[in-house]
């Protein structure tokens, strides 16, 4: 995801305890008005559910929502789980939040922590991410695909030699409308976006045991001369964008950069 996106999903995140409290304004008269009723958050309401830590490397809590080295209390590894008890929009956005040892403030940044309960996947190859636990998945000889318990939109994660293995980017059928940078695990590659188009009369894409849906999302990493990956997502509309950017987010692989150190330094 771009900085931008990056920056409205943190935005959106601390939006989501904004102000209801009722307010009392005079009349053209001068007269006070009735109290106007609490207006509820257009976004949904954080406090009291479940974050998990995404990032390989943990992350640090702090007693205190700032960066300071000196207040950091404890760190929490990837998959850990919190309670978010408080969201404060200062510094970046910091929530507060209590896990099973230790109370504390994170970063409110969603490449870092995700909304929700997650499980591991983990192939023979190396290859391990997050998925949401309201998901599955599937092992293929390619790879893995996860799937919702409800729901069309589907996950691909592949692995192979070279990039060339996995043919031309995008699907036929489809038109590119987007193409960016991304950061995976360490590595730099690139995340593009599809549509498909409604009068094309050629092939069909490659044949899945799942649907491909109107809309396509896929980033290719080329880690080195005989490593690569590529992650997809079918879906149906951007609203489906955040599960394919916290398994994308979640992901490690034992090479360099990628694989977190048996002793990770946390991030934040």
């Amino acid at each position: 995801m771009t900085s931008t996106v990056l920056a409205a999903a943190t935005a959106a995140l601390i939006a989501a305890c904004g102000s209801t409290s009722s307010q009392t304004s005079p009349t053209a008269t001068g007269a006070p008005s009735i109290a106007v009723s609490p207006t509820p958050s257009p976004t949904p309401q954080i406090v009291g559910t479940t974050r998990t830590v995404l990032s390989p490397l943990g992350l640090r809590i702090h007693s205190a929502p700032t960066l300071s080295s000196a207040n950091v209390v404890g760190d929490a590894a990837q998959g850990a789980t919190f309670t978010v008890l408080d969201v404060q929009s200062g510094g970046g956005g910091w929530l507060k939040v209590q896990g099973q040892s230790v109370t504390g403030w994170i970063v409110a940044d969603p490449t870092l922590t995700a909304a929700g309960a997650f499980n591991r996947y983990a192939a023979a190859n190396g290859v391990s991410a997050l998925y949401p636990q309201t998901w599955g998945f599937q092992q293929e000889s390619y790879g893995a695909i996860f799937l919702p318990q409800q729901g069309m939109q589907n996950m691909l994660l592949e692995t192979a030699a070279t990039l060339h293995t996995f043919g031309a980017p995008g699907l036929p059928g489809y038109t590119q409308s987007t193409s960016d940078s991304v950061v995976v695990c360490g590595y730099t590659g690139t995340l593009g976006e599809y549509a498909k188009n409604a009068s094309y009369i050629g092939a069909t894409p490659t044949a899945l045991p799942v649907p491909r849906l109107p809309l396509y999302a896929e980033i290719r990493l080329k880690f080195d001369a005989t490593h690569a990956m590529l992650i997809g997502f079918n879906y149906q509309d951007s609203t489906q964008l955040d599960v394919f950017a916290d398994l994308y987010n979640s992901i490690t692989f034992p090479l360099p950069l990628c694989e977190a150190p048996a002793t990770p330094t946390p991030t934040r």
